[in-house]
């Protein structure tokens, strides 16, 4: 089909909230699919089909209007275009392997790229050369922003969810490196106090005896060396700290970053700390505003708020996730669609403006003037909003972005396009520029389209089931006129046939529904069929009036699979004609009869099918993805198992990369296009399927193409993508593909032609009919209402029950929403319920004559015998529902009897384990043993068979230690041997004292674990373990000699245990015997009897008795079968041993029953009573019987004083049996205390022991520690030599460089100054008048023309741009030459020419200053870089410089490292055992600190202490002596002082009587006998007084009362009288005023004398007043010191004179 022509890209639409730029002041682009869109403000689209592999990120250039695309495959490459021309400018090639994340323009001509996996490599482009200046990578993580810094193009940040990270590009001619700074994120918590400071690990200093630690890193002791060692500090860091999504660079060099949570960052550009500006307020202080909702409703354009200054509150999360820096301050948009724009003035955070745009924003872009912003949202709209006025803010596109469900052609004659998008909303389209009619939502969730080619109306099928009906004749405003619902699962499927007579809808069931097509009929379901399998494909061909369908299935249900069934059915007039026939029962299912359906096996699976002329089908196959037709046979065959019933693929052509593609036909069913998830559309010919042409509308990584169309007279072709893009290509036929084009044009006008009259009577139809309306949603819910609906029925139902009668059901009517299919089988219910009626009647007739049966049985079964009596279920009739119950109950015990059997087994596992674990592995079992009469419990030491490696361990240390041993003494004899010889005695001495030298005491060895069977000749002292082989196997010893300790007492604990097993084995015999006393003596006390408990005997615990079940035992039938077997027996052998019995016969016939007789049984005989005491009285005894009585008498008294005697020698014995007992129990607690004191002493030992093995591996662990510090010291010196040697050869390189270019730049300095001194050589020609008029015009220049660097702002205080205008390097130094230019031109004119000059002169001297202005410029151009090279020149120095100093430094970290190393292994820590009166330290809050003590030798201590007792005593001698002598001085000073204080004492009492007031008080005292009396009288008559003042008081209240009322009344009197004078007032008053005027008009006519006058005499007066009352204040001063001279009547005593 390629010879047709091919097919071009016409339009696209859609966007979905990517970032989109300004390329120009007025044209925003942003990628629309795999094409790049620029929209102007006045509504112009232009579309830009690059032509890559794959479309990647995107950006433009604002200022130098070039924007970048990046392929998207393997080796992808940079294209940068020039606009609005769309010509390719440059390619950048190299900088990714399999794809690009984000493309950077600077402001000035360069390009930073960042690729994605696997290395995220920054590369940084001069996009006009295409020369990539330098790379490096990032890390592993994806970044959220990158931005060059606008004033800086040398400074990019990079933006990522746990750092922030600042490159600074350093260059030196044309070499460049990107130098990271990383700025430290603050957490995201405000109140969190963060610790930035590296903390050491703790030492155990206070049990050190030295000042000496070492401090090691945490990553040695974590051991970790490289990455993870220098990652160590971050992997520990828990702080949750803010996530950075957006930023912007200020001026200064700072930078603002938005953070996701709502925080704003600022970053000091100089000292590169992030501090935060804002936190957002706790979501429970965030006021409940519009801030909050804006990015959840619509609102108006233009909507703006009123600002405030609680507007900061409501900076939420989501705020700012885009940021730009305006003149004006900072605008931030995020989620909440609300535009603010934030002032921050040192630490203040404020809101000035604020904007509510509607949506939420996903890209914020300003204008290159920075007049106006783009604001650009994900669901698809763009905004234009002019900076400070709110009210700017309007909408320039919406392009409602979402998933494109289908896209379909309006009817024939229409050049227009319909989409559906999943939310439901329906779009027209323009054709032929894609352009937006109109659109309307329906509120429901879309899945499947069909425009009609019978009239302009469009059918939307729904998630629900319903299909919507929306009314296209007028494009302007679309209306939904219609609704109606076949089914009730999502619509899957939706088509017309070709001349839109019918319908054709399935769900994903098996049904295939058939509609009639026409909106006239209402859309009238006609019926359905029935498939086999779940349905795959759709498709149907119409021949004439007659439309065949062909379904594609799977037969086993699932779609992904592929189709392996095929089902072809007819649409015939003669169906339509005569429905009812055609049905196969009422539901309205046709027969396969009536719509030759016919069924076919596809011997290959199958996806998308294709049904066209000549019975041919088109589908895919899925296995090879090759597209295949085959030929339908026109006849049903016999049998689905026959050869016919399997069609195979006839012919097979090239198709689709990947799975799941579709295949369809044009309008004209000339032309094949197929579409998948690979991206492509291929078209071909039917009649040439092996050419193909192929577009690549979609990407294959976002699943390709969704879905694709063609127009009606197949001039386009429009496709949507899961990316939300609609894109339209058209054809650009060739002249064979003109006249194939013609073909398809003729045959939609015929089609048109034949269809026009129904479409024009549809048409006006659809115009007739109201628009549909959204139905009013019930209050309560469908399942609500079936449920009372359900209980009404229930309880009409228990109604007719209790009353007895006949229950009708009702008859049934269909919901509010109930599908076709609901009311058809609806109607047949109604129907079967008419033609069953009477039967249904005498059923229930029946039925209530059997319940009124059952209930007379049941109230019979009442009144019977509890015998008699049937169980409540035996009534039930319904078997079916008891078993049914019963198999429930069955399965439900099953269930639970498992779940207890799982859970059993789980618990006996765990109990295993435990046993396993706890007992059967231990060697010596866990148990204690209890004292009798306390609470004291001692516990032996559970332990374990020692495993094989720890023996081996053991064995091989054992030996090796012993070798040492003998190896030391072997050299230690050959020594003394060598330097001394002696006798055989002093040998013999020597070796005794030798050996008590070479044991150790306790106090050095550091435990007392010898003297508890853990001492061994095999120890290393403590002060010789100083290698690491020593320290192990020092442990292994210190463990064995912890075993030999534990099994030493386990020893002694088992002879106790024997001990109280012996004891209590005699207190059971004992309390035989006292039972039989007390039984004896009956005496009912309770007999203690002992028995070893479970913590002494624990394997009683393994068992259970069945005492102690608390339940009874369930048992199945043939273990009770077999316990009444046992009792049977058991019954039979009592009765056998009841019967008769010789031996026991015997034993009573000849001893009494007895074989032994005791004392005890004959004691409990009383003495047999003579008969004739019984039978006589006493006056009728006999002498023989007196005398017989005496007997019996006396033999009584013997018995009682026999048994009396037996008794007490009973007690003694029970006494004696007792005492024993608790003095054996006594004993063994005893032996229990001591065992016991002894595990506490063996515990303390044990406890030593294990503290020198923590000591050891303590030091083991450091000594580790230090190697692994060591270690990374190591790696981290070659690192650093290896980047020394690096940066050697850049600052070797550089220098040679930096030497080079100088020689370069001397060599053109010397030039130029060698043509400013030649200049006289090459005018010699000339008069050297003219020579110096020449020389001056060389020299001049044009004015204000100077150099401006690369980011020199053009200042402009009336713009917007806070960067200031920065044009690009390029384009400033095009500007600044060209104006030169103009300069020169201007001063080479002839007119500057002076006379007499000839003219090939001045040409030549022309020619000659612009060669020197040349090199002039040259020459600062290479200055500037000279000083660039300069600058990198000596950073790398002091790069190299530093690196040798951190060499230098880690170096002496290592040295150090050794020394303390050395020290650590030679400064052993050593335990000693001390009594508690040799520590002369104060103890510590929890243990000693030893860090400043001493350890000395006792024998200095105790001399020390003898010296100071006896100095101490000879100072107490001296201090008796002192201490008598001064006492007799004390004693005779005190008692002078006692004297001068009596001295002192008398005459202050002199002085009190000589000057003491003698007043009335005091002589009435000293004159009355009885003074007490009288002033008990005083006191009589004060409290008369008091009784009279208080009367007088109370009257003169009242009387005061009574003046206040009648003053009351004389104020309201005055007050009426003073509102009558009120009105006197103001009539005087007018008088008053009228008089003045009148005296003011005559004022001036007389003369008034008296005015001063009188005013001197009210001044004379007033001073009179002021005298009067200073005289009488004076008179009362004088009044009140006369009378204190008055009342001074007491005498005075003259001081007598001594």
């Amino acid at each position: 089909m390629d010879q047709f022509g091919t097919l071009e890209l016409a339009w696209s639409q859609g966007y979905g909230g990517s970032e989109a730029h300004f390329i120009d002041h007025d044209v925003i682009c942003f990628q629309c699919g795999k094409s790049i869109k620029f929209v102007s403000e006045s509504g112009i689209e232009t579309v830009f089909a690059f032509k890559g592999n794959g479309q990647g990120p995107f950006t433009a250039h604002k200022i130098n209007k070039y924007f970048a695309v990046a392929e998207q495959c393997l080796n992808p490459k940079i294209y940068v275009f020039v606009f609005p021309t769309f010509k390719e400018f440059s390619v950048l090639e190299g900088g990714a392997q399999l794809e690009f994340q984000q493309l950077v323009f600077s402001a000035s001509e360069f390009l930073l790229s960042l690729s994605g996996l696997p290395g995220y490599q920054m590369t940084l482009w001069k996009y006009e050369t295409g020369i990539k200046l330098a790379s490096v990578k990032i890390g592993a993580t994806p970044p959220t922003s990158i931005c060059f810094n606008p004033a800086n193009w040398r400074q990019v940040c990079v933006t990522k969810d746990k750092e922030i990270t600042v490159w600074q590009t350093e260059q030196a001619d044309d070499k460049y490196i990107l130098l990271p700074q990383h700025v430290k994120l603050p957490p995201e918590d405000p109140n969190m106090a963060e610790d930035e400071k590296e903390r050491d690990v703790l030492t155990r200093a206070s049990t050190r005896m030295t000042q000496y630690t070492v401090d090691v890193p945490k990553a040695a002791i974590a051991g970790l060396v490289g990455e993870m060692a220098e990652r160590l500090s971050e992997i520990q860091d828990e702080t949750v700290r803010v996530a950075p999504v957006s930023q912007t660079w200020t001026p200064t060099g700072d930078i603002y970053v938005g953070c996701k949570g709502g925080q704003l960052l600022k970053i000091d550009g100089e000292l590169m700390k992030a501090r935060v500006l804002y936190y957002p307020p706790p979501l429970a202080e965030t006021p409940q505003s519009r801030a909050t909702s804006a990015g959840h409703s619509k609102t108006s354009i233009g909507d703006s708020q009123p600002i405030a200054d609680e507007l900061s509150a409501m900076v939420l999360e989501g705020s700012l996730n885009c940021i730009a820096l305006h003149r004006k301050g900072l605008y931030a948009v995020g989620t909440d669609g609300v535009l603010r724009r934030i002032e921050t003035g040192g630490d203040e955070f404020k809101v000035a403006e604020q904007c509510n745009v509607g949506a939420p924003i996903s890209s914020l872009a300003f204008s290159p003037n920075f007049s106006r912003m783009a604001l650009c949202s994900p669901l698809g709209s763009i905004h234009l909003y002019d900076s400070g006025l709110p009210e700017s803010l309007f909408l320039l596109r919406d392009f409602h972005h979402g998933q494109i469900i289908a896209v379909s052609a309006m009817a024939t004659g229409s050049e227009t396009f319909v989409s559906v998008r999943e939310d439901g909303e329906v779009q027209v389209w323009k054709v032929d520029n894609g352009k937006l009619l109109s659109s309307v939502n329906l509120g429901a969730q879309a899945t499947a389209l069909a425009c009609s080619p019978l009239a302009h109306i469009a059918l939307v099928g729904t998630l629900t089931g319903h299909i919507f009906c929306v009314d296209l004749a007028d494009i302007g405003k679309l209306r939904v006129v219609h609704r109606f619902r076949m089914y009730g699962g999502p619509v899957s499927h939706l088509q017309f046939d070709q001349n839109g007579r019918y319908i054709l809808s399935a769900p994903e069931g098996d049904e295939v529904f058939v509609a009639d097509g026409r909106p006239s009929q209402n859309f009238s379901v006609l019926g359905y069929a029935v498939v086999d399998g779940s349905i795959n494909t759709i498709t149907n061909y119409t021949s004439g009036q007659n439309v065949q369908v062909v379904v594609t299935t799977n037969d086993k249900h699932d779609k992904d699979q592929g189709a392996n069934k095929l089902t072809v059915f007819s649409l015939t007039d003669k169906l339509i004609n005569d429905l009812k026939i055609s049905y196969n029962s009422l539901k309205c299912d046709f027969r396969d009869e009536a719509i030759n359906k016919m069924q076919f096996h596809l011997t290959v699976p199958t996806e998308g099918a294709a049904f066209g002329e000549n019975n041919t089908l088109y589908a895919i196959n899925k296995h090879t993805k090759k597209i295949y037709s085959v030929a339908v046979p026109e006849t049903k065959p016999r049998k689905m198992t026959s050869p016919e019933a399997y069609l195979s693929a006839e012919t097979e052509f090239t198709g689709h990369q990947l799975a799941g593609a579709k295949i369809m036909l044009s309008p004209h069913n000339r032309w094949l296009a197929s579409y998948g998830t690979d991206g492509c559309i291929m078209l071909r010919a039917k009649g040439s399927m092996d050419r193909h042409v192929s577009i690549m509308p979609h990407e294959y990584h976002l699943d390709g193409v969704h879905t694709a169309t063609f127009s009606e007279d197949c001039h386009y072709l429009l496709s949507s993508g899961y990316d939300g893009v609609l894109i339209c290509f058209a054809w650009n036929f060739t002249s064979i593909g003109i006249s194939k084009a013609k073909s398809a044009i003729e045959i939609a006008r015929s089609r048109m032609a034949r269809l026009i009259t129904l479409q024009q009577q549809e048409d006006d139809f659809v115009q007739s009919l109201t628009e549909w309306n959204v139905p009013v949603p019930v209050s309560r819910s469908a399942s609500v209402l079936q449920q009372e609906e359900r209980e009404r029925t229930e309880r009409k139902k228990q109604e007719a029950i209790d009353q007895d009668i006949i229950y009708k059901t009702p008859t049934p009517t269909p919901k509010a929403d109930a599908t076709w299919l609901e009311e058809r089988e609806l109607e047949a219910l109604i129907d079967e319920d008419q033609h069953y009626a009477e039967t249904k009647t005498g059923l229930r007739t029946q039925i209530r004559d059997i319940r009124r049966t059952i209930q007379d049985m049941m109230k019979d079964n009442e009144v019977l015998p509890d015998i008699e009596k049937l169980g409540r279920h035996e009534f039930d009739l319904d078997v079916d529902e008891q078993t049914k119950l019963q198999s429930l109950g069955n399965t439900e015990i099953a269930r639970v009897r498992e779940e207890i059997e799982f859970d059993n087994l789980a618990k006996m596992y765990l109990r295993d384990m435990i046993k396993k674990e706890c007992w059967d592995e231990m060697k010596v079992k866990g148990r204690a043993l209890q004292a009798f009469n306390s609470n004291l419990e001692v516990s032996n030491f559970p332990m374990k068979e020692r495993s094989e490696p720890v023996v081996q361990a053991l064995e091989t240390v054992t030996k090796r230690r012993q070798i040492e041993i003998a190896e030391l003494a072997v050299r230690k004899q050959e020594i003394e041997q060598g330097q001394k010889p002696s006798s055989h005695d002093d040998d013999l001495g020597e070796g005794e004292e030798g050996e008590e030298d070479s044991k150790e005491l306790p106090s050095t060895t550091g435990s007392l674990g010898a003297q508890f069977g853990g001492g061994s000749d095999l120890f290393y002292s403590q002060f010789e373990l100083h290698t690491r082989e020593q320290k192990t196997t020092q442990i292994i010893l210190l463990e064995d000699a912890i075993h030999r300790i534990k099994n030493t007492f386990n020893k002694e604990f088992d002879e106790v245990f024997g001990k109280k097993e012996q004891e209590i084995s005699k207190i059971k015999e004992k309390n035989k015997r006292i039972v039989k006393i007390m039984e004896d003596l009956d005496i009912k006390e309770e007999v203690m009897d002992y028995e070893l408990s479970a913590l002494e005997k624990p394997e009683m615990l393994l068992t259970v008795d069945d005492s102690e079940v608390k339940v009874e035992k369930f048992l199945t039938a043939a273990q009770r079968k077999k316990l009444e077997q046992e009792e049977k027996a058991e019954e039979a052998r009592r009765l056998l041993e009841k019967g008769d019995n010789a031996r026991d016969r015997a034993l009573d016939m000849m001893m009494g029953g007895v074989l032994e007789i005791k004392k005890e049984d004959e004691l409990k005989k009383d003495v047999p009573k003579p008969h004739f005491m019984i039978s006589k009285a006493e006056e009728e005894w006999s002498e023989d019987e007196k005398k017989l009585v005496g007997d019996y008498e006396k033999k009584v008294k013997d018995l009682t004083e026999e048994r009396e005697k037996y008794r007490k020698q009973l007690e003694t014995e029970l006494r004696k049996l007792q005492g024993i007992i608790q003095d054996g129990m006594a004993g063994f607690d005893e032996t229990l205390n001591a065992l016991f004191l002894k595990k506490i002493k063996v515990m303390m030992v044990i406890y030593q022991e294990e503290l020198k093995i923590q000591r050891l591996r303590f030091v083991l662990l450091k000594e580790e520690e230090l190697e692994v510090s060591e270690r990374e010291l190591v790696r981290l010196q070659q690192h650093k030599k290896i980047l020394k040697q690096l940066s050697s050869e850049a600052a070797s390189e550089s220098s040679k460089n930096l030497a080079r270019f100088k020689d370069e730049y001397d060599i053109l300095l010397a030039e130029d100054k060698v043509m400013d001194r030649s200049f006289k050589r090459e005018f010699a020609d000339v008069s050297a008048i003219m020579q110096d008029q020449l020389y001056r015009l060389f020299r001049k220049r044009p004015r204000g023309q100077k150099f401006k660097g690369a980011d020199t702002p053009v200042l402009d205080v009336n713009s917007s741009n806070p960067f200031a205008e920065r044009p690009s390097t390029a384009r400033q130094n095009s500007a600044a030459q060209a104006s030169i230019d103009v300069a020169v031109e201007e001063m080479d004119r002839e007119g500057n020419m002076p006379e007499g000059l000839e003219l090939h002169v001045w040409k030549r001297m022309c020619t000659y200053r612009k060669d020197k202005m040349d090199s002039e410029q040259l020459v600062k151009v290479k200055s500037l870089v000279y000083a660039e090279m300069t600058d990198f020149e000596q950073r790398r120095k002091n790069e190299d410089v530093a690196l040798e100093e951190e060499i230098r430094d880690i170096e002496k970290q290592i040295k150090s490292l050794k020394e303390d190393r050395q020290r650590f292994t030679l400064n052993l820590e050593v335990q000693l055992l001390l009594k508690q009166g040799q520590v002369e330290v104060d103890a510590g809050s929890f243990v000693h600190n030893y860090t400043n003590s001493v350890l000395t030798h006792r024998t200095v201590v105790e001399e020390l202490n003898s010296t100071i007792k006896q100095l101490g005593e000879s100072k107490i001698t001296s201090m008796v002596e002192s201490k008598d002598f001064r006492k007799g001085i004390i004693q005779l000073e005190w008692e002078h002082k006692r004297m001068l204080m009596q001295m002192t004492d008398l005459q202050n009492k002199m002085k009190d009587i000589q000057f003491i007031k003698v007043t009335r008080e005091i002589q009435a005292f000293l004159n009355e006998a009885d003074y007490d009396a009288k002033k008990q009288q005083e006191i009589a008559i004060l409290e008369q007084t008091i009784l009279l003042q208080k009367k007088h008081h109370d009257k003169n209240m009242r009387e005061k009362k009574r003046t206040f009322n009648d003053l009351q009344n004389t104020i309201q009197s005055k007050d009426r009288e003073n509102s009558g004078l009120d009105l006197d007032l103001n009539e005087i008053n007018v008088c008053v005023n009228e008089r003045n005027h009148i005296d003011q008009v005559n004022a001036d006519r007389r003369m008034d004398t008296g005015a001063e006058r009188r005013y001197q005499e009210i001044v004379q007066r007033r001073k009179l007043v002021d005298l009067a009352k200073a005289q009488a204040q004076e008179v009362a001063v004088l009044r009140a010191e006369v009378e204190r001279l008055r009342m001074r009547t007491f005498p005075a005593l003259v001081q007598v004179e001594h």
